[in-house]
């Protein structure tokens, strides 16, 4: 302890200064969104190599749990295709998955990040959609050649297109920031019938995620008089503290789409 004191009187001004350096660059970046996806992407490239050497150590000791997630993942597929419950349709765009591990995961913070071990020389870009067996996860933000930055659905910047799967009535996912179990959704009219219980799943018009993705199911919900909407709590399907494994959503259609809306605003 008296080492440890010592140590405090002889750098004290050094100290007091690494203290406010950080805590200036801390709200630069804070208050300044564009110089802070800047870093997101630049630093994607270096901090990804070091989440992946520290992930694969805790995943060693791991191995079996994980093994156990992907046998009953690949079974659930199997059944999937053996029931013949995926079916191309002329009417539905054709979507492709890239699987992918997740190896740094963010749940506590205001805005949440995932980083995945596939980049741009898997065929991932930036706006794809990303999923795993419960539900959604994201979307992705940034990429460099072997890993990617993933916007997770507990960010204020996500905004998810989702819908009422018995009602059909569209809204809005969004994330009150203080629980990683729960979301909100929004734009749902007071005058929609909505019970607990009920499901939420993606709404097929993002060109994002397929229709019928599932989210969570309503744990409450109360009018709103002054909105005009409902204030609606969610459980998600997707416990975040535990997922592993991911897959992202590509779609060579909803390029097409996206590059053909676009001339509207040139």
């Amino acid at each position: 302890m008296q080492n440890l004191l010592r140590f405090i009187r002889m750098y004290n001004f050094l100290i007091i200064f690494l203290l406010l350096e950080g805590y200036s660059i801390n709200l630069y970046l804070k208050h300044n969104s564009f110089q802070n996806n800047i870093i997101l992407s630049n630093t994607n490239k270096y901090t990804g190599k070091v989440y992946q050497i520290s992930n694969n150590i805790t995943q060693y000791f791991k191995l079996q749990t994980i093994n156990n997630q992907l046998l009953n993942e690949n079974s659930k597929l199997y059944n999937r295709i053996s029931n013949n419950e995926i079916k191309d349709r002329d009417d539905e765009k054709k979507f492709n998955y890239i699987s992918s591990k997740i190896i740094n995961n963010s749940i506590f913070k205001r805005n949440n990040y995932l980083t995945i071990s596939k980049g741009e020389k898997h065929g991932i870009k930036e706006g794809m959609g990303v999923i795993c067996e419960n539900g959604v996860i994201g979307v992705v933000h940034s990429t460099s050649n072997n890993y990617s930055l993933i916007i997770s659905i507990l960010n204020k910047k996500s905004a998810i297109s989702i819908c009422l799967k018995k009602q059909n009535n569209y809204g809005s996912l969004k994330w009150s920031g203080f629980n990683y179990k729960i979301a909100n959704i929004e734009n749902i009219p007071n005058h929609v019938k909505t019970v607990i219980g009920d499901t939420i799943i993606t709404n097929g018009y993002s060109t994002i995620f397929p229709a019928g993705i599932n989210i969570g199911t309503i744990k409450s919900f109360k009018e709103n008089s002054e909105t005009g909407n409902k204030d609606i709590i969610i459980d998600l399907f997707t416990d975040f503290n535990q997922v592993k494994y991911v897959y992202v959503v590509k779609s060579e259609e909803s390029i097409e789409q996206l590059n053909l809306e676009s001339l509207i605003h040139e």
